[in-house]
């Protein structure tokens, strides 16, 4: 808990000091540099809410699924719950759209980076809890849990997209995960690194995937999401009672096509060429 409670405080100092604190960029454990960061404490005093205002949108509004389900994205479902933010599809009432909740970043100008959320996922079968890059459907990448599956507490499924070919699954787009001995539905850290020739998934730190098809090359935004359509080869339910994700933070270091690298520099320089923030 003190480990946390530190994590969480260094996370806080990010936001309050801004860019001048890490103008000469962010390091992480790979040895990547990354131009900027926008970084979400949904445990703050202030509430997860507020924890949204100047950087994410809340979506509002319906996603036809052709002979599925409506998706009806509220801002209802994204809420303060438990101390951190809560994303969720609400209990169907057995007719009409079914309610969900997304969240997405402001900016589409992400352009590479390490993207990292703590998190806890759905417990209630029927649902899809998403945390993925997106600008189209042949440019993304995707962190997603089914809360359906038989071991939903430590399957992870991973795609490039798009993660057909054909009509079946392409497995070199494709990576579902089984996690020994992890659990889901307690908080951990689950992270894409979206690097030129690959996306790297990770779970607590450790490598999980490694897929170097489809790697996106366009600048998109980050989603998080849960959601459900009734389709019975994938999300399933609808869900007949709330069924909710937590997250407790979001870090997103990254490089962007409105930072290019000379300015970068000469902002690091006028900074005085100080030291990178390890991440």
């Amino acid at each position: 808990m003190l480990g946390l409670i530190a994590t969480l405080a260094l996370f806080t100092l990010h936001v309050q000091t801004g860019r001048a604190a890490c103008e000469c960029g962010y390091i992480d454990s790979q040895g990547h540099v990354w131009r900027e960061a926008l970084i979400a404490n949904f445990t703050q005093p202030a509430g997860a809410l507020a924890a949204l205002q100047n950087d994410w949108y809340i979506s509002n509004w319906d996603i036809p699924q052709g002979s599925n389900k409506v998706i009806r994205y509220t801002p209802n479902n994204v809420f303060q719950h438990n101390d951190a933010l809560g994303i969720k599809v609400s209990g169907y009432s057995g007719s009409g759209p079914v309610s969900s909740g997304e969240v997405y970043t402001l900016r589409s100008d992400i352009q590479y980076g390490t993207f990292r959320m703590r998190a806890a996922v759905p417990s209630v079968p029927g649902v899809v809890f998403g945390f993925f890059t997106y600008i189209s459907g042949t440019q993304e990448q995707d962190i997603e849990f089914l809360s359906s599956d038989t071991d939903y507490y430590q399957t992870v499924h991973y795609t490039n997209q798009p993660g057909l070919l054909n009509g079946d699954v392409d497995p070199d787009a494709t990576k579902d995960v089984v996690v020994p001995g992890a659990d889901f539905t307690a908080f951990g850290e689950h992270r894409i690194d979206w690097l030129p020739t690959a996306s790297k998934y990770f779970y607590n730190q450790a490598q999980t995937a490694s897929i170097t098809k489809n790697v996106p090359t366009t600048s998109s935004r980050i989603i998080l999401n849960v959601w459900s359509n009734g389709d019975s080869l994938f999300s399933k339910g609808p869900p007949t009672a709330d069924s909710i994700a937590t997250v407790q933070w979001v870090q997103l270091y990254f490089n962007s096509t409105s930072l290019a690298e000379p300015a970068f520099q000469t902002a690091c320089a006028n900074a005085g060429n100080i030291p990178k923030c390890i991440i």
